[in-house]
């Protein structure tokens, strides 16, 4: 590792929720290091100048989706290698209460699945969804103790 570290920017782009935004540029901030830890070979992450955070609504996610990934409907978070993470507030908002986590706790897992992306990590199969939940979870616990 080269010791280069992207700078992380959020910024909302939903039209009606407010979150505190600084508090989640810091969260992410803080777990970047260990998403860097744990970057494969050749993935991006490393190599970003910056990392663009995006908090959107469920029908902005869903247009993205069904453009870029050719599937209808919302999702939680869409990650371009270029450094760009978009999260849906709204599906945030639905799956933090499902589980019973705070809306902040749910956006900064959303956001570090977004950094694994780009540390090279796919959750196309299963295997591979269960390696990259589990290392979210310990990336999640390690940011809060921070």
């Amino acid at each position: 590792m080269s010791g280069h570290e992207p700078q992380i920017e959020v910024a909302s782009h939903h039209p009606h929720m407010s979150v505190d935004m600084a508090a989640l540029r810091t969260a992410l901030s803080a777990s970047l290091p260990l998403c860097l830890e744990h970057a494969l070979p050749g993935a991006p992450l490393a190599k970003l100048d910056e990392i663009e955070v995006s908090l959107v609504d469920d029908p902005t996610i869903a247009d993205l989706h069904v453009r870029f990934m050719n599937v209808p409907g919302p999702t939680d978070v869409i990650t371009f290698q270029h450094g760009e993470i978009i999260i849906s507030v709204d599906t945030a908002t639905r799956q933090a209460a499902e589980h019973g986590n705070p809306l902040d706790r749910e956006l900064l897992l959303y956001g570090i699945h977004g950094l694994l992306h780009l540390a090279g990590y796919e959750d196309g199969e299963d295997s591979s969804r269960r390696r990259m939940e589990l290392l979210q979870e310990q990336i999640l616990e390690r940011t809060a103790q921070v």
